[in-house]
């Protein structure tokens, strides 16, 4: 049995979110947007290179990360700082060990609730451990590591690049890119002790790869998506209950509907599902896209040219959409100084409900495109309007490729990570200033049990 993290013997409570809420403060400011680069990547030393996964906050308001490469033994680090990019540590260098993991891609997870629970991060590594096909693993920041689950690329998976999604019961669940029964990748669930279970195993015609982690529903069910698979080979979208039921609610074509979703999916309070493919569209560049919950499928957007930006790719492609202001891993709020924290009760379960209405704006990045340097773009979509708009094109000195799940703060700024560019070449931190709006109150009324603090 693997061992555990002595500060997590306390009872876990699991942050409550439904990810990517349209409330009514995410209506974007009037003020043009600013954009300042919080940490240049070097690949050097303790230093990371090429981040990915997304970012998380802590209650602290620290952000935290991780890079693909870079650290002392060159394949990634786990890495902490201040929202104001004064401070970064680098918390634990990956591959220290023979069987550690090594490239960690998924993003971090952190667990909230009790105070002495706070700074433990769970997540992936989509490589290494000991047979080579990646971990879940739990550190803390003191730069303390532990894998908690070693992928065989057997019945349990292998490669696992999405991130993981909390459970009121303590888990955690995941996907496996790879591996399973039949080859085309797994859904697992995972508690903090290691103990580990396969709720699915993709056997092609229901999907296969799936690249992005699981998002809530307001059904009590999660969702998700593959990059391939399904009945036209382009990946589906699909729902999958807590205990393994699982179905395919929407089959890609790869025509205007788009094709090969990398991410994960971001969900409204009325339980409409946001996502984008990274083929497709009448552009074939990519689309965005909403599915509800029975399968009625509308595309939104289609990504036409290099001028605003194409291939979007994932949960955010390569980036998750992020919807409104609050971030699965935050808080909601309804003003910068006046922070509520939900969290569930292990006794719930099923997710709470988020009665209310607004414009739903969704925020996410586009690999390439924007301008000559072909860089990638921050970009915001009103669902109401079906309006696009560019809120930052990448020159390539300022970062490139940006394709990690942006995080929407309760300080009002959006920030985020490029794989690319910068001062070295291998990424940036940023912060895009100006774009969320906290001024609207908070609206609608919440049905579950929880506390709020």
């Amino acid at each position: 049995m693997p061992r555990t993290l002595s500060i997590a013997r306390a009872r876990i409570a699991v942050a409550l979110c439904l990810a990517l809420f349209a409330l009514a403060l995410s209506l974007p400011a009037a003020a043009a947007p600013t954009f300042t680069i919080l940490h240049t990547f070097s690949g050097v030393g303790a230093d990371g290179a090429q981040p990915q996964g997304g970012l998380l906050q802590d209650i602290a308001g620290k952000i935290h990360g991780e890079t693909q490469l870079g650290g002392l033994n060159g394949v990634g680090t786990d890495w902490v700082m201040s929202s104001s990019g004064s401070t970064f540590n680098t918390l634990y260098n990956f591959g220290a060990t023979a069987i550690d993991g090594q490239a960690p891609t998924g993003g971090l997870r952190n667990l909230v609730g009790d105070a002495e629970v706070t700074g433990i991060d769970f997540g992936v590594a989509q490589s290494g451990g000991s047979f080579g096909l990646g971990t879940v693993f739990i550190a803390d920041q003191l730069g303390n590591e532990i894998t908690i689950h070693n992928f065989t690329g057997g019945t349990d998976g292998g490669v696992p690049v999405g991130r993981l999604l909390p459970w009121v019961d303590g888990s955690y669940y995941g996907t496996a890119a790879d591996g399973g029964q039949y080859g085309y990748g797994t859904v697992f669930r995972i508690a903090g002790n290691g103990s580990f279970k396969v709720l699915h195993a993709f056997n092609l015609s229901d999907g296969a790869n799936p690249l992005g982690g699981l998002q809530y529903g307001n059904d009590g069910n999660f969702y998700g998506s593959t990059v391939g698979g399904g009945k036209f080979n382009e990946g589906v979208v699909y729902k999958i209950s807590p205990t393994g039921s699982f179905s395919v609610i929407y089959n890609f074509t790869g025509g205007t509907d788009g094709g090969g979703p990398q991410e994960a999916l971001a969900t409204d309070f009325h339980g409409n599902l946001y996502g984008t493919t990274s083929l497709g569209g009448t552009g074939r560049v990519g689309t965005i896209f909403r599915v509800n919950q029975w399968g009625s499928f509308t595309t939104l957007y289609t990504f036409p040219t290099a001028s605003d930006g194409t291939n979007p790719k994932g949960s955010t492609p390569l980036a998750s959409l992020t919807l409104s202001t609050i971030d699965c891993d935050r808080d909601l709020f309804t003003t910068p100084a006046q922070v509520r924290r939900l969290i569930w009760q292990r006794a719930t379960g099923r997710a709470f409900t988020f009665g209310g209405s607004a414009p739903v704006v969704l925020y996410g990045s586009t690999t390439s495109g924007g301008n000559a340097t072909n860089s990638g773009v921050i970009f915001s979509f009103n669902v109401s309007t079906k309006t696009y708009t560019i809120l930052y094109a990448f020159s390539g000195s300022d970062g490139a490729v940006p394709d990690g799940k942006l995080l929407a703060s309760f300080d009002g700024n959006l920030y985020g990570t490029t794989t690319a560019g910068g001062a070295n070449g291998v990424g940036v931190v940023f912060k895009i200033g100006g774009v969320l709006s906290s001024a609207a109150p908070l609206r609608g009324t919440f049905q579950g049990i929880h506390r709020i603090h």
